[in-house]
């Protein structure tokens, strides 16, 4: 594992960018994971000026980690939305090749199967991570199997806690969502985890050097050969 601090979140969300440029610009795979996030918003506004200053997404595939159950296609919180929204419409990112599991499908546990083949078919060469103020990543709260697959799960309070800000008022945040689980996210050959902020030292600290448990699930990071960690100071507080 390689751990960056960066001296401050602009310079963390450049780092991170330098990577995804990287790997968009060179590697022979084309299929690359996405997160959402307050984190990756700089981090999609980074990609989008790089964009303009000439890195192409149109040889990209992109895949999210995760969606919520039961939204409306058309809510703006849907996270095909947001990455829409942040990302895809600024970039040249065909319209079909941003891939996501369908919140409004009937059948959920078929759909998350569906898209379990999809992003496995698709071998996904670097997948970009945040991680949870109580250690989860995509939507695999503490305590999900090492090697869980994509399903449905229920949100934890903390969650949704955490990204009710994204929600206008009168609005709660749904209590299910579809995620990628902790199996196929190691399956990737690169993982990128993006943290800033004090908020997530605590978590960062137990995945980084806490023992590897599913009780923090970002921690299975480590059993993979390739991750870089990019944090700002305020973020690696709590490293030793």
């Amino acid at each position: 594992m390689r751990i960056v601090v960066s001296d401050d979140p602009d310079s963390a969300v450049h780092q991170a960018a330098d990577i995804v440029e990287r790997f968009v610009s060179t590697s022979e795979s084309r299929a690359l994971g996405l997160a959402t996030g307050r984190t990756m918003e700089g981090l999609f506004a980074g990609l989008v000026n790089r964009h303009r200053q000439g890195l192409s997404f149109r040889a990209v595939d992109a895949y999210l980690l995760d969606e919520y159950v039961g939204l409306d296609r058309c809510d703006p919180n849907v996270y095909r939305s947001v990455v829409h929204r942040l990302l895809a419409r600024h970039v040249d990112l065909d319209d079909g090749s941003l891939h996501g599991p369908d919140p409004r499908a009937s059948d959920t546990d078929a759909e998350c199967a569906r898209y379990e083949r999809e992003v496995r078919d698709a071998s996904i060469g670097l997948q970009i991570l945040g991680i949870g103020s109580n250690g989860h990543i995509a939507f695999n709260e503490p305590g999900t199997p090492f090697d869980s697959v994509t399903r449905v799960v229920e949100l934890s309070e903390q969650t949704r806690s955490d990204n009710a800000r994204f929600f206008a008022a009168g609005h709660s945040v749904p209590a299910q969502a579809m995620t990628q689980g902790i199996a196929t996210i190691l399956a990737a050959s690169e993982l990128l985890l993006v943290a800033v902020g004090a908020g997530k030292a605590s978590a960062v600290a137990r995945a980084v050097e806490g023992p590897i448990t599913d009780a923090v699930p970002a921690s299975a990071i480590r059993m993979h050969s390739n991750v870089t960690v990019v944090l700002d100071p305020p973020a690696a507080q709590g490293l030793e």
